[in-house]
């Protein structure tokens, strides 16, 4: 049986671009050690006290990541988007699913090993912020600051772990679309949805504690398809009814655990999903009556009031705007 090796930071990773940006900003663009994979980790320093790590990669051998807090006490935010991530800590192991998230609070001690597999692509997006700033950001979650004292003694403190919903999905994808760039307007654009995503998953982390939501596996697992149809299929004419059917749900159920699960009603989540694809297409220079029957919308007019109401800028006027970047 051969023996895993283990990796620490500088032996995995090669810099290869680092840009310096106004105001302490700070990008550095780090490839996977050549003997190790393929692909790659941005770093995005914010220079408030948060930072931004994107990573990309594929490995040829399996290894045993050593994963430090470099001596910084503060929370960290994983988005996982692709293979599962298996960590090992010194109490216990943890697995973070395909689409799953979770946050811990870590003191400046913190070290953990992530098992990372061979032939395995991994994707997934870590939001680190220092300690002060934290606890200022977090104040809606119950107990933050005596939660932060228990990750000093223990060197982690694990605070909540869940589906990544599709209001974070529509955040992460536009830091995904944007995070190579040396545009400070561009680069602007970045943090406030960096920002955004840190609030919105704050407020529902503590939003959550206060729920007493219970679902069986089975109905949990029919929601979520639902959820990947609209996904995929919202510029087609979608019934909850064709949906229930291609989910294995009943129609009853379907409607009221969806609100329920995702905060959200199966009409407004397909309407979200084309104005959000809407406004990545125009970015690409069609018409705005293009766009609109791209995304499901017969008439333009109609589509043109919901995107507005959206997002309080007409498709037109949104066109000019990011012609000017």
């Amino acid at each position: 049986m051969s023996i895993i090796p283990e990796i620490n930071f500088h032996n995995f990773l090669d810099l290869e671009k680092e840009i310096i940006n106004p105001f302490g900003r700070l990008i550095h663009i780090r490839n996977i050690n050549k003997n190790l994979g393929e692909g790659a980790y941005f770093w995005y320093d914010m220079g408030n006290g948060i930072g931004i790590l994107i990573k990309k990669f594929k490995l040829y051998k399996d290894i045993t990541l050593i994963e430090q807090s470099g001596g910084i006490s503060g929370a960290t935010f994983i988005f996982n988007l692709a293979e599962d991530l298996n960590y090992s800590f010194l109490e216990n192991d943890f697995t973070l699913k395909k689409n799953n998230f979770f946050v811990e609070l870590i003191s400046d001690t913190f070290h953990a090993k992530n098992n990372l597999k061979k032939n395995k692509s991994y994707h997934s997006i870590m939001i680190a912020i220092k300690e002060e700033l934290f606890l200022e950001l977090a104040n809606p979650i119950k107990d933050i600051k005596n939660n932060m004292k228990s990750a000093y003694k223990n060197m982690r403190y694990h605070i909540y772990n869940g589906l990544i919903d599709l209001e974070q999905f529509e955040l992460l994808n536009n830091l995904i679309d944007n995070y190579i760039n040396q545009n400070s307007l561009k680069n602007l654009y970045l943090e406030s949805k960096n920002m955004n995503l840190l609030h919105y998953t704050i407020k529902k982390i503590a939003s959550n504690e206060n729920k007493d939501f219970t679902i069986c596996q089975n109905r949990l697992n029919s929601l979520n398809r639902a959820k990947e149809i609209i996904m995929k299929d919202y510029n087609q004419n979608l019934s909850i009814k064709d949906i229930a059917y291609k989910s294995a749900i009943n129609e009853c159920y379907l409607k009221k655990d969806f609100k329920e699960y995702f905060g959200i009603t199966i009409a407004e989540m397909i309407q979200k999903r084309r104005l959000e694809v809407a406004k990545k297409i125009l970015e690409n220079g069609l018409s705005v009556k293009e766009v609109s029957l791209r995304v499901g919308y017969k008439h333009s007019g109609n589509f043109s009031k919901l995107f507005y109401n959206s997002f309080k800028i007409s498709p037109n006027d949104y066109k000019k705007q990011i012609e000017l970047l």
